[in-house]
């Protein structure tokens, strides 16, 4: 511990001795400045002429706080010269992006013209669509209402010198969506028709029966007999083809008679909904029974000449309820 203490009494006399000599020597900066500081120098004015020298004294003290002075007043005006570049350049960056802006707005004019035009056409062809579907609300159906949105702020915001410059704009852009959104709502309805009518065709009977092809040699309607001579009311419409020829369903439905049925023949009979039934007769063979679901499309016989037929061909009944109507109403020609 002797050690100890004899290390830190040397350290603090000699930090002590060191300190006392520094100050010492800071002292005698400072006299020798203010020394200086306090002297005079000369500043002498002689005109050429013979008039009386001007001339007065000042202290180097004066005149080094007048330099501190002056090198301040520099470098102030250096600072707000570079600040006043600066800004300068910032100034013109953004007069060419207000000039890109405006030309910008300019084209954005033109954009929703052009869009407003298509629009008024969109919303014509929705309205003739809606009449084609028996609607008489077809005028209605792009109705305005709600809040209002205050836009004529944006252009301000954006900088623009006249608040109503393309507030007209604006307001387009509005209404075009407002009419998007509503017509969205009409196309929601019409697809939603559209499945159900979809769904409707797929069970209502309008195929051709024949797969193929096929003529008519008959048609549905009074007519005379080709076996009596006399006038009879024919309940379908003959179709004459190859024998042996595809028959198919022409909506889907439930097989309710498969089998020999008279002066019919061979004969199917399907249910379909909505009340529609159909009849094929004069099948050569048939290729389904009884309570078969079967789909629009499906093989259900082939044609033939069984029963009272005076050649091959196929006899096709539609009716709805227990009347029979004209199949031609409903029959397409895609064999």
């Amino acid at each position: 511990m002797s050690d100890y203490k004899k290390l830190e009494k040397r350290f603090f006399q000699f930090l002590h001795s060191h300190l006392s000599h520094l100050g010492k020597h800071l002292i005698y900066f400072y006299k020798r400045f203010v020394q200086k500081g306090k002297e005079k120098l000369t500043v002498m004015l002689i005109p050429h002429s013979e008039k009386k020298i001007f001339n007065f004294q000042i202290s180097i003290f004066t005149v080094s706080f007048l330099v501190v002075i002056l090198v301040g007043v520099i470098a102030a005006f250096f600072i707000a010269t570079s600040k006043y570049t600066l800004t300068k350049n910032e100034m013109e960056k953004l007069i060419q992006a207000q000039k890109g802006n405006i030309k910008t707005l300019q084209e954005m004019r033109e954009a929703v013209k052009a869009l407003n035009n298509s629009v008024a056409e969109y919303k014509k062809s929705i309205k003739s669509i809606i009449k084609l579907l028996g609607s008489g609300q077809s005028e209605n159906i792009f109705g305005i209402g709600g809040l209002e949105t205050e836009v004529n702020k944006i252009p301000e915001i954006m900088g623009l010198k006249n608040r109503n410059d393309y507030s007209s704009e604006l307001e387009t852009i509005k209404r075009i969506n407002a009419d998007i959104i509503s017509s969205r709502r009409v196309l929601q309805n019409f697809q939603k028709f559209l499945a159900a009518r979809q769904e409707i065709i797929q069970k209502i009977p309008n195929n051709w029966p024949i797969i193929g092809g096929g003529f008519i040699t008959s048609p549905f309607g009074m007519r005379r007999s080709p076996f009596t001579g006399k006038l009879a009311m024919h309940q379908g419409v003959d179709i004459a083809w190859w024998p042996g020829a595809p028959i198919r369903a022409t909506a889907d439905g439930v097989v309710v008679f498969a089998g020999m049925k008279g002066g019919y023949g061979r004969t199917v009979q399907i249910q379909h909904e909505y009340g529609f039934q159909t009849l094929y007769a004069h099948l050569s063979s048939i290729a389904v029974y009884e309570g078969k679901k079967v789909k629009k499309g499906d093989i259900i016989g082939f044609l033939g000449r069984t029963g009272r037929a005076t050649g091959f061909h196929l006899h096709y009944e539609v009716r709805i309820g227990t009347k029979a109507v004209d199949p031609m109403i409903f029959m397409t020609t895609e064999f």
